[in-house]
């Protein structure tokens, strides 16, 4: 699964890395992406320009934003008038603004990034990010009622053990944060407890657990991305199960603001492209 943790650097090569948050970069199971240089013209509705794949040459890229910070990606290959193909979902961004830039090179294989983005009505700042075992899927919602048809909901982390999958959860908040309890594959229950990480830091939190009872203590639990619209309407309940061990969610969730709606995801891996951009 191709989840990166990124950090953010402004003042000066000497001045401090901030949290990025999450993101989804590349789109093919066991080919790391090793190069993005992509720029946005209206303010990250959408992105073209170039990446590559490990063990290739670049080849065309261009995005249509979905919700939030997801897009369906497209490629091409071949030269400026061959066919463009489904390229995956990815999440590009960690803020509520916008990415409207990005130009960035991996030196092991797609393992870790370096280089620059920026952010809409910004300046470049630095960039570095580092592969995670996090999970990303790729979510619908439901409102209408039973028989109503469903929406695109972007892509949400979730987990981060690897193959050890998230199978329930049942957690509510302000939006800021959220309390309650969650279930790995294998395990009971545990304590969850998940905080914003800061003004305009989009849909990611970061997650806390807690196993051997109230008094005991709580241990890291990864940078989850909840939700897709951002701090101006978070996530304040969202609960759900897993039929097959974690590769898809059943459930509702309640963004501020609103009723509770349906909810259903399925593991990035196993998904193809939302749609063409």
């Amino acid at each position: 699964m191709l989840v990166y943790f990124v950090e953010n650097q402004w003042g000066g090569s000497n001045a401090p890395w901030h949290n990025g948050g999450s993101w989804v970069l590349g789109a093919r199971e066991g080919q790391n992406p090793i190069a993005f240089d992509i720029v946005s013209s209206d303010g990250g509705t959408t992105f073209h320009g170039t990446m590559t794949y490990d063990g290739e040459g670049p080849i065309g890229f261009r995005a249509k934003n979905v919700t939030g910070n997801t897009y369906v990606v497209e490629n091409q290959w071949g030269g400026s008038n061959a066919p463009w193909h489904p390229g995956g979902n990815m999440l590009i961004g960690g803020r509520d603004q916008k990415c409207v830039k990005l130009n960035i090179v991996s030196l092991d294989g797609g393992k870790c990034f370096s280089g620059e983005m920026t952010y809409q009505g910004e300046g470049p700042i630095g960039f570095k990010s580092e592969m995670t075992d996090y999970n990303a899927y790729l979510t619908e919602n439901q409102w209408g009622g039973s028989s109503a048809p469903w929406h695109p909901g972007g892509i949400c982390v979730i987990g981060c053990r690897g193959e050890q999958h998230v199978v329930s959860l049942d957690v509510k908040g302000n939006g800021i944060n959220l309390k309650g309890a969650m279930t790995y594959e294998g395990e009971g229950p545990i304590g969850f407890s998940a905080q914003v990480r800061g003004d305009n830091a989009g849909d990611n939190f970061h997650v806390e657990n807690q196993w051997g009872g109230s008094t005991a203590p709580w241990h890291d639990g990864g940078h989850w991305v909840i939700g897709t619209r951002g701090n101006k309407q978070p996530v304040i309940k969202w609960s759900f199960k897993s039929p097959d061990k974690g590769k898809t969610f059943e459930g509702e969730m309640t963004y501020r603001g609103e009723g509770p709606i349906g909810f259903k995801a399925i593991l990035l891996s196993a998904v193809k492209a939302l749609a063409t951009a």
